[in-house]
């Protein structure tokens, strides 16, 4: 949930794409946006959109502070 809503959604993919080019986004949970747990880039927000399209059910790693 990296724009800390509750929620996985495709506001998440935006957030992590603007703080990805340097852009703001508050709030922003940086831990959360790390869905594989190997750093921030542009394929944490291919693996939010295949979530939210229905064609993955979970993340390659569960990421403990995804929640916080």
């Amino acid at each position: 949930d990296a724009d800390c809503d509750s929620e996985v959604t495709i506001t998440d993919v935006t957030a992590i794409q603007r703080i990805l080019v340097k852009m703001s986004f508050e709030p922003f949970n940086e831990k959360a946006a790390d869905v594989n747990g190997d750093g921030l880039d542009i394929t944490d927000a291919t693996l939010i959109q295949r979530f939210d399209a229905g064609m993955i059910d979970r993340f390659p790693i569960e990421n403990e502070t995804a929640n916080e």
